[in-house]
Order: C-alpha cells, then sequence, then structure tokens
C-alpha cells in the first residue's frame, strides 16, 4: 500500500469517526431539548382540567379538591396524588386521573350511588353498596330501604353496615318482589341482621355469609304462612307462627 492510499484511508476513518461523534453528540442535545421541551418549559403545560362522571357533585367541587396548579408541566403532574385529594371526597367511590396531552388533565369520577339510609349519630346517611355512609339527607328518602344498625363503636358498626349493604344491595338486584315487601333491615351486629316484612313478619337472616343461598331459600319459604323466617342456616330454615 503506497503512502498516499494510506493516508486517504486514515482520512477516511478518522472523517466516519467524526460522524458518528457528532451524530451521537446531536443525538444527545435533541434528546436533551426534548426532555427540556417536556418536563420544564411551558410549551407542554396544563391548560385544562376536564372533569367526567360527575351526577349529584359540580365540577367545580372536584376541581377545588383536586389543586392542579395551570401552568406546570403536563409530565412533572402528580397524578397519584390527585387521585388521593379527589378520593378523600366523601361521595366519591372511584377516580382515575390521566394526561390528556398536550395540555390537558383529565379527572374521571365514579360517585357512590345510595342503596340504603340509616340515623348516624342524630343524622340520615346515605349507605352505599359497601355499607359507607357518605352524604346527609333532610328527611328520609322515600326511594330507599331504611337501615337500623344498633351499634356504639365506629369500627364494629361500619362492619355491620357493610354486612346489611351487601344483603340489601343482593335484594335490590335480585328480587324486586321481595324488596316491596320489606319495611326496613336492622342489626345489632355483622352476624344478626334481621328483614322485617310487611304484615308483621320477620326473616332471621343471620350473617352477611351465603348471601345468594338465603335468598334462594327465603323465596320458597315465603310461600308458608309464617311471622317468623328464619335462614339464617340455610341448609335447615324454619319458620314460625
Amino acid at each position: 500500500m503506497t503512502e498516499e492510499r494510506f493516508a486517504a484511508r486514515r482520512r477516511n476513518v478518522l472523517f466516519r469517526r467524526w460522524q458518528r461523534t457528532l451524530a451521537i453528540l446531536a443525538g444527545v442535545v435533541i434528546l436533551g431539548a426534548l426532555a427540556w421541551l417536556v418536563w420544564f418549559s411551558s410549551y407542554f403545560a396544563v391548560r385544562t382540567v376536564a372533569v367526567d362522571g360527575e351526577t349529584t357533585l359540580k365540577a367545580s367541587q372536584i376541581l377545588t379538591a383536586a389543586d392542579v396548579r395551570a401552568g406546570q408541566p403536563l409530565a412533572r403532574v402528580d397524578t397519584v396524588a390527585i387521585e388521593a385529594r379527589v378520593a378523600s371526597m366523601g361521595r366519591i367511590e372511584d377516580v382515575s386521573v390521566s394526561r390528556s396531552w398536550p395540555h390537558t388533565i383529565r379527572i374521571e369520577v365514579l360517585e357512590r350511588k345510595p342503596i340504603a339510609y340509616a340515623t348516624i349519630d342524630g343524622e340520615i346517611r346515605a349507605v352505599d353498596r359497601f355499607g359507607i355512609d357518605f352524604r346527609t339527607y333532610s328527611s328520609p328518602p322515600k326511594s330507599l330501604l331504611e337501615v337500623r344498625v344498633n351499634v356504639l363503636d365506629a369500627r364494629q358498626r361500619q362492619q355491620t353496615l357493610a354486612a346489611v349493604a351487601a344483603v340489601v344491595n343482593l335484594i335490590d338486584t335480585k328480587d324486586r318482589d321481595l324488596r316491596k315487601q320489606v319495611r326496613y333491615v336492622s342489626a345489632s351486629s355483622r352476624d344478626s341482621i334481621v328483614l322485617a316484612l310487611t304484615k308483621g313478619r320477620t326473616v332471621t337472616w343471620g350473617s352477611g355469609g351465603n348471601l345468594t343461598r338465603k335468598l334462594t331459600v327465603l323465596k320458597s319459604l315465603l310461600g308458608i304462612r309464617a311471622r317468623v323466617y328464619d335462614v339464617s342456616a340455610p341448609d335447615q330454615p324454619t319458620t314460625r307462627r
């Protein structure tokens, strides 16, 4: 190989190295610029907060609880913290917060739905399917079943409400005919649920277990004239006049 060809080859090698180096540097600069644009500049900043799914709450109430700062880069918004703030609202059952590029935070909520009401600490409170009391009524709502839970301890009361709510929700969704016959549901513990029916009849339901089985057995028992129906042990139901 001649000296001229060797020098030309060396120049080509150096040129390719410089090309690769420049390409890497250009890539780093571009990535850095994109990172700055997304994470630190106002180009992709929050301009709009959209709320979907609200029914009894106003969007403004949810926005106040969410406390999203306008002008903050969208990528740096703490969506988990926003979810936690909105979820702390009593009427919210579930919430999801997402980014909608380039400028929007979207908050989707699911509000709790009342299936019964209970008088708690002197207030008439709505109760959802999980036994959570979440809002106050000025008077008993005629469309909801009354739940009478005679438990003083807050933790035990919540457990009892959850068990009772499961029974009420089952009757509401699976047996509307029975629902029309229930005057109220009472319980002194989560294992002592009683349905007060029309015509002075009562159903000893017992615990919140074996819900579907108990409902099936009760349907058959109600064909018998009695004052007390006991399905607390659904495989050995009883009636009493």
